[in-house]
């Protein structure tokens, strides 16, 4: 994976095992596609993907295509090496956003920038190439 910034790294090596929910927001980041479900009975988002609505307990959804932009909530510099696949890539940098569509849908990501990142920094998706035909999303600064 040389070329790939070691932030992003850190998150190649592993393949997700995708399950009957998530199975679909995995295919879509394959596709090039930020999608999530949103349930038809509230209109709320759900992540992680799931048979049940949190909010109202509906199971009726629909995927669709997310505005991948987001605020950065948390991050983390990680020098642990949690796994063999990680030895030559720490530190590395993971940050938890907050999307803009949904306040309270935080996800992680890969860090894509050589500078620190800050928290409240408006940031948006970039999908990377992974391992076993997997994308997984990242998060860059957004440059006004």
């Amino acid at each position: 994976m040389s070329g790939v910034p070691p932030d992003v790294s850190a998150f190649l090596p592993f393949a997700p095992m995708p399950d009957r929910d998530s199975r679909p927001y995995w295919d879509a980041l394959g596709e090039g596609e930020f999608r999530l479900q949103r349930c038809r009975e509230c209109d709320a988002l759900r992540w992680p993907a799931r048979a049940l609505c949190n909010r109202c307990r509906s199971f009726d959804h629909a995927w669709e295509e997310i505005d991948a932009t987001a605020k950065i909530v948390s991050w983390i510099r990680t020098h642990q090496v949690f796994a063999p696949a990680l030895r030559d890539v720490v530190p590395y940098r993971v940050v938890q956003v907050a999307l803009e569509v949904q306040h309270d849908l935080l996800l992680i990501g890969g860090w894509l920038s050589s500078r620190e990142p800050r928290a409240g920094e408006p940031v948006e998706m970039q999908i990377v190439e992974g391992v076993e035909g997997f994308r997984f999303p990242c998060w860059k600064p957004i440059v006004a």
